[in-house]
Order: structure tokens, then C-alpha cells, then sequence
């Protein structure tokens, strides 16, 4: 009897780990979403301030909206992509990490011993 108590005490505390893992992964994700979200729209608000901006002060009215409109679209995809993609945002940071080596999977280990 007391063996079965603690051998569900044990997979109990397997369990809460898993589960804590699963909510460190989640928040991970929702803060890359978040982000990913935020970058794109920024843009796009910024690109139409930006061309309603330059409509008003040269007098060209749907072209300069469209332009920077395109633009800032363009620039939040390319944001997202990055973030998604986990390129970060410092120069040089791909050139970086281009020389490390993968880590080696544990079952690849035993083979080659």
C-alpha cells in the first residue's frame, strides 16, 4: 500500500514537471505572437502616418498614402518573418551562430560508441 503511494506521489511530480514545461513553452509562444502582432501593425500604422504626412505636405493625395502604406505592410511582414524565424535583430547575429555545431541528439551518441 505504501508502495503504490509513492509510486503515484512520483508520477504525480513527473506530471506537474510536464506540465510546468508546457506553460514555460505557451508563454514562449504567446509573447512571439505578441510580438509578431505588435511589429505588424506598428508598421502599417507608421507607413499610413507616414504617407498621409507626405500627401498633406506635398499635395499628392492617394499616391503618397499608397506608397508608404505598401511600405510599412511590406516592412511588418518582413518583421514577423524575422521574429518567426528567430533571426533576432543585432547585425551579425545570423553570421554568429552560422559556425555552431548542432547539438547531437542522445540516441545518435549510443551508436557511435
Amino acid at each position: 500500500m505504501n508502495e503504490d503511494i509513492q509510486n503515484l506521489d512520483r508520477k504525480l511530480k513527473e506530471a506537474s514537471k510536464s506540465h510546468e514545461i508546457a506553460d514555460k513553452r505557451n508563454a514562449e509562444n504567446v509573447s512571439v505572437g505578441m510580438k509578431a502582432g505588435t511589429e505588424l501593425v506598428g508598421c502599417v500604422i507608421v507607413g499610413a502616418a507616414l504617407g498621409w504626412g507626405v500627401d498633406t505636405w506635398l499635395g499628392i493625395k492617394p499616391f503618397g498614402l499608397i506608397s508608404m502604406l505598401l511600405l510599412g505592410v511590406t516592412a511588418g511582414f518582413v518583421n514577423v518573418w524575422r521574429i518567426t524565424q528567430n533571426m533576432g535583430s543585432n547585425v551579425g547575429y545570423s553570421q554568429l551562430h552560422r559556425g555552431e555545431k548542432p547539438a547531437k541528439n542522445p540516441a545518435d551518441q549510443g551508436e557511435s560508441e
